[in-house]
């Protein structure tokens, strides 16, 4: 017995022994890796660096009689969410006027189902592979999930090489205006500042992330004492002040406030105010004005708090005298989390369904876009950058693939859309996983047991539920040589650089 026991403390030690080293080591190294990736910083493309400083410093001034620009982005409002998309229990009438006023579009959607990825591409005009936003959304450093990605070496900001809307404006002589949620990189030199705004009041990332400050460029001006956590919904929802920061009851007021004195005192030069709001994500809040309003919970609370807000920005505009040269857009960065409506669509923020990407777009512009005026044209968040450029007669930088399309002639003209497909990129991975035309959409069914099979349906008969493959063969065989094409030339050329 006793050679037995002696035998067996051996084998264990030879056995154990080694693996407790490689955890020792293990426990060494990630320190060690995730302090050097913290020094050393995101690896940045030099040549298309120095392409994009020549591509700016080319750019010449515009007039000043140029039109403002105010973008406004809502964080996981639904393509449902909305009385003029069909909400009964939710009231929002000054988006509703919005609306009515010019032009708005049933078919739009977001580049991605999830925040980063999807406002990247609203900025650069890019997909999330090209701007390294396909592995879900960025976390502050200090919180596990960023300290994970920085030990894997997934990005954890917008790379420096990308370019902005707000950079070619400001180039072009544009003052530029952030307020709000960024959510494309905590680090410093990767904030608004450091990619074309001028001034910026808000948050690093979403309400639900902590520590949850509010800056005013690289001032905190309301501190969060939390480090590096994620809000538990039963206490964070009943409390007002987690942390002894924000009170998010009033987070819309304060930028809604901001952005109004940004455009009362707007210099004689057009401008761009890129308004990005923190609802209505999870944990919900509106300002106790609202308490109670909508037939739709603290959620439909806070959506008609937003609303409010939205016609403030609109007096604002209407008092400045400057409404007929203004662009208001009205958009959402995906589709509705578990609270919000998705309208007749399937599907909720995360998926590639239509309603984890299709959204709310509204656009004004009067005396150039037709008021009143419902569109059916498919069109992404990523059009909107060669878009405006194409209205602003701007040249589109030449060393990178831009993916968005220019529909200028669909606002302006009541054109169809341009494109002959969409991509639907997922939450996490690099190759789009669903691809629709004018009628048919094809997915790639993530939850087949591993066997990928396709899914085709028409959009404009049962909202994905029925798999129509075997009635459509042409259809099926056309969709899926082009859905894997587009994947074959994304995982060979991710960033898209010419």
């Amino acid at each position: 017995m006793s050679l037995f026991k002696s035998s067996f403390k051996w084998a264990a030690l030879i056995i154990g022994g080694p693996i407790v080293l490689a955890l020792v080591a293990l426990m060494l190294l990630v320190p060690l890796r995730y302090a050097w990736v913290e020094w050393k910083g995101p690896t940045v493309d030099a040549r298309h660096m120095q392409a994009k400083l020549d591509y700016l410093s080319a750019l010449e001034p515009v007039s000043k009689d140029q039109p403002n620009i105010v973008l406004i982005m809502f964080d996981d409002l639904g393509w449902g969410d909305l009385s003029s998309y069909g909400n009964a229990l939710i009231n929002t009438p000054r988006m509703d006027a919005l609306a009515e006023e010019g032009l708005r579009m049933t078919d739009f959607y977001s580049a991605s189902p999830v925040c980063s990825p999807s406002r990247a591409a609203l900025l650069t005009g890019r997909m999330p592979p090209r701007t390294r936003t396909d592995k879900h959304v960025f976390f502050p450093s200090s919180h596990p999930i960023g300290a994970m990605r920085r030990i894997m070496g997934l990005a954890n900001e917008l790379p420096k090489e990308e370019i902005t809307l707000a950079e070619v404006l400001k180039e072009t002589g544009y003052v530029t205006q952030m307020v709000g949620k960024w959510h494309l990189g905590n680090k410093e030199g990767y904030r608004p500042n450091d990619f074309g705004f001028d001034d910026w009041y808000g948050v690093l990332h979403s309400n639900d992330m902590y520590p949850f400050d509010l800056f005013k460029n690289d001032q905190v001006l309301i501190q969060d004492q939390r480090k590096g956590g994620w809000f538990a919904a039963e206490t964070d929802e009943q409390n007002p002040l987690p942390g002894n920061g924000i009170d998010q009851r009033q987070l819309t007021r304060k930028y809604t406030e901001e952005a109004v004195s940004f455009i009362q005192n707007a210099e004689d030069k057009p401008f761009f105010l890129y308004l990005a709001h923190s609802l209505p994500h999870v944990p919900l809040y509106a300002d106790p004005e609202f308490a109670g309003t909508s037939e739709a919970g603290v959620y439909g609370d806070a959506v008609e708090d937003l609303d409010r807000s939205t016609g403030s920005i609109l007096d604002a505009i209407d008092r400045a005298g400057i409404s007929e040269n203004t662009i208001v857009i009205v958009t959402s960065d995906n589709g509705a989390d578990y609270n919000g409506s998705s309208g007749h669509l399937r599907g909720r923020k995360q998926q590639t369904l239509e309603g984890g990407q299709r959204v709310p777009m509204i656009l004004r512009w009067p005396g150039r876009v037709e008021a009143g005026t419902v569109s059916s044209a498919m069109a992404m968040n990523t059009d909107l950058f060669p878009t405006l450029l194409s209205l602003l007669n701007i040249p589109q930088p030449q060393d990178r693939n831009i993916d968005g399309t220019d529909i200028s002639g669909v606002f302006l003209n009541g054109t169809e859309s341009p494109h002959d497909v969409l991509y639907y990129f997922p939450t996490i991975g690099t190759e789009p996983v669903a691809i629709r035309n004018d009628t048919f959409k094809l997915s790639i069914n993530p939850k087949d047991r591993g066997r990928r099979r396709p899914h085709l349906s028409r959009l404009d008969l049962d909202n994905e539920a029925h798999d129509l493959s075997a009635k459509h063969v042409e259809v099926l065989d056309e969709l899926i040589t082009v859905l894997t094409s587009k994947a074959d030339e994304v995982v060979q050329n991710p960033r898209g650089w010419k």
